[in-house]
């Protein structure tokens, strides 16, 4: 196989092998796999009509082969070019469905996990309603704003406030910074899915205070899922981060929608007591595996 560099120009041409995959973890996601190409160093290499992607961060590995003609070939064509180039047969971002049909065909494999980088998942109708008990804290803060900023309004993303939103985001990126690279790769990225958003196949809401922009939110549908891929908001307008998520789960939250994925904690304490103060239906794992074949197979 021979893998090309993973440029924002494929995207058209490798969006139907992605849209195969409806795994519901981030990853599996158009927008998922192109705006972490670079800090992954993601190459690919299309095969009989199968989608090949290969990272060398955190070590070199191979996502799940995708497209409606990946089979077991697939993966031993994985284990070929490993051999060839003194790899280890590693697959990244393997799903728990995808988990199954693996150790179904290579028994033998060794599986780990990392909870950093599990997903959060949740009911669409949770996000939108916050009804019960469980939410009277997100009630709360999203009343205590809409109380301390009557002149607020929320927009889907369009031409006339695309300006506002990309300078709110540079803002974010210049006020915010962080030592973590991946943060910072997060903000750069941002900036380029507004500058690519028919492309990206993405769309986004703003979230205003007397016009001023005040939180910006990108995502992406596939299937019966709304994927939030950015949440960047004001801290110093309380509530600003639970009304955005609201505002815009009621936004995007089609009646098709069932699921929204709001991606993973990366192990950030505070990101993750956030995130589990929603009650999340379920964490979706993405799991490392390194493929060994049974002497018998």
């Amino acid at each position: 196989m021979d893998f090309l560099k993973l440029e924002l120009d494929c995207l058209d041409k490798l969006r139907p092998y992605l849209m195969e995959n409806r795994c519901r973890i981030c990853d599996c996601t158009a927008g998922g796999t192109f705006i972490w190409r670079d800090f992954h160093n993601t190459t690919y290499a299309v095969e009989d009509g199968v989608l090949y992607l290969k990272v060398t961060y955190p070590a070199p590995a191979f996502a799940p082969p995708r497209g409606k003609n990946a089979s077991r070939e697939s993966y031993d064509r994985i284990l070929e070019y490993c051999s060839e180039n003194d790899m280890k047969p590693l697959l990244r971002s393997v799903s728990e469905a995808d988990l199954k049909r693996i150790l179904e065909m290579f028994p033998g494999s060794e599986v780990i996990n990392n909870r950093n980088w599990s997903d959060y998942l949740y009911h669409s109708s949770d996000l939108m309603h916050l009804d019960g008990r469980k939410f009277a804290g997100q009630r709360n803060h999203i009343n205590r704003f809409l109380r301390e900023y009557t002149d607020w309004s929320f927009e889907r993303i369009s031409d006339d406030n695309i300006d506002s939103a990309r300078k709110y985001v540079e803002k974010f990126a210049r006020e915010f910074k962080k030592d973590a690279a991946v943060y910072m790769e997060g903000n750069r990225k941002a900036l380029e899915v507004l500058d690519n958003l028919e492309l990206y196949g993405q769309f986004g809401g703003v979230l205003f205070v007397a016009r001023e922009v005040v939180g910006v939110s990108l995502g992406e549908i596939m299937g019966d899922t709304l994927f939030i891929h950015a949440e960047k908001a004001d801290t110093t307008y309380y509530g600003s981060y639970p009304m955005l998520m609201n505002q815009f789960a009621l936004c995007f939250s089609t009646e098709d929608i069932i699921y929204i994925n709001r991606e993973e904690d990366d192990g950030v304490e505070g990101l993750r007591k956030s995130k589990m103060s929603y009650h999340p239906i379920e964490l979706l794992n993405k799991y490392f595996v390194e493929l060994k074949q049974l002497h018998n197979a």
